[in-house]
């Protein structure tokens, strides 16, 4: 077994109890719900705009929203039927606009033949770990940049969290070849499959479908959280750290999840865009399922697909209980990256009064990134954003690691994602000048 990353924490006896509690069956069920609400921008970089209009026929796979800027991802109707409306929808942390769908009789679109890296670009595939990053413009790295290893995280180490896992069981050998387009696109040597020790039937699967390939290696990683971060698999798996202020291929690594690289395999191989990927939908629900269901499905649908709430809700997560982000309501869609929806009830939720920090330094012994999540704290609420600066509040990779083991049950992660997000903004007031 592989060495961790620096950092990282054991889960509690009370969070392992939950896991089992919320455990969905590693088995599939598919949603086919009457309509959708599909965002128009689900990536990260320059906004999309909307291809269609109000009373429009849309078939399953035809593209409705695109930018032409370089960082984007288009956007295809996951379902076919009717456009009803096109307009803001809530999202995470402010409204987005969105097309909803109305379901009607069947019919698929598929891509045109085209390279596979235009391939990539016109099925709109995004890492589907969350980070949503346009994968095509990962696949494109400077010349200058020399790949030799193509990372296939398999990690998955959000708690409650199985979808990846029962993508690996149903879809290795898809992942696999998805994982061998990519390498022949960087031209790379080899590809590691990272997958945490608590997989046994996905490591076994994957290391079937690696099997007849002497490049790729399935590697047992420690059970360990934040394992699944971009630059904590690569130290797991490389031994090297990737530099701050720069992207983690600089190390020579190309890194993406197991669902981004079926979703290459789909694209290249039989023309399909992202339309659809698995969530893990658990918690305090009457029945914790793995779902695949068309983008745009809202939280409600899936939700009420899995019998309702088991108690009156206190939250509800898009992700996992780690690093999800709140939902305001039960009408936001899930996207390309969401892989998880988490409902917690009042007896779980765990809220509890901030205290005083005590000075314990457990935040700086677990933080993957080495971050000193106290001192960046305390600058943060004193309003000493030169301070923030400092301490490099921007490189957080908002884990939760800090959050979780701090006795003095302070919100740090927030408020260290916030101080990043307050220091970026002066930053671009300052260039703007």
């Amino acid at each position: 077994m592989k060495k961790k990353f620096s950092g990282g924490i054991q889960l509690a006896p009370s969070t392992e109890e939950l896991k089992k509690l919320f455990k969905a069956p590693l088995e599939l069920t598919r949603i086919e719900p009457d309509y959708v609400v599909i965002p128009v921008s689900q990536h990260i970089g320059a906004p999309n705009e909307v291809l269609v209009a109000v009373g429009d026929q849309v078939a399953e796979g035809q593209l409705i929203a695109r930018n032409s800027a370089a960082v984007s991802g288009y956007v295809h109707a996951s379902i076919s039927g009717i456009v009803t409306a096109i307009k803001e929808v809530p999202g995470l942390g402010e409204q987005q606009l969105a097309i909803r769908i109305q379901r009607g009789p069947a019919e698929e679109v598929r891509l045109s033949e085209m390279s596979p890296l235009e391939t990539v670009r016109h099925a709109g595939i995004v890492g589907m770990g969350g980070a949503t990053f346009p994968t095509h413009v990962k696949l494109d790295p400077d010349p200058e940049i020399t790949v030799h290893t193509v990372v296939l995280n398999g990690a998955e180490c959000e708690p409650f969290l199985l979808s990846d896992n029962l993508l690996m069981i149903r879809e290795s050998e898809k992942i696999i070849r998805g994982g061998r387009i990519m390498q022949e696109l960087l031209g790379a040597k080899r590809i590691l499959v990272g997958i945490e020790a608590d997989k046994p039937q996905a490591i076994a699967a994957m290391a079937q479908a690696a099997a007849p390939f002497p490049d790729i290696e399935v590697v047992t990683l420690p059970t360990i959280y934040p394992q699944g971060g971009e630059k904590e698999i690569l130290e797991s798996l490389l031994g090297v750290e990737s530099p701050m202020h720069d992207r983690t291929i600089a190390t020579g690594a190309f890194s993406t999840n197991v669902a981004t690289s079926k979703a290459v395999a789909d694209a290249v191989d039989e023309r399909r865009p992202l339309t659809r990927r698995y969530v893990t939908v658990t918690g305090d629900v009457m029945t914790p399922k793995i779902v695949e269901f068309p983008l745009g499905t809202t939280a409600e649908q899936l939700i009420d697909f899995c019998g309702g709430f088991n108690g009156a809700p206190s939250r509800i997560l898009n992700g996992g209980p780690m690093m999800g982000k709140t939902l305001p309501n039960l009408e936001v869609p899930l996207t390309k990256g969401s892989n998880g929806l988490v409902v917690l009830n009042h007896a779980h939720d765990g809220k509890t009064e901030e205290s005083p920090c005590i000075r314990c330094n457990r935040c700086v012994t677990v933080c993957p990134i080495r971050l000193e999540p106290h001192h960046i704290d305390l600058a943060y609420r004193s309003g000493n954003y030169a301070r923030v600066a400092q301490l490099l509040a921007e490189e957080c990779i908002n884990c939760g690691c800090c959050t979780y083991v701090c006795p003095a049950r302070r919100n740090l992660a927030a408020n260290i994602v916030a101080a990043g997000n307050k220091v970026a903004t002066i930053k671009e007031e300052l260039a703007n000048d």
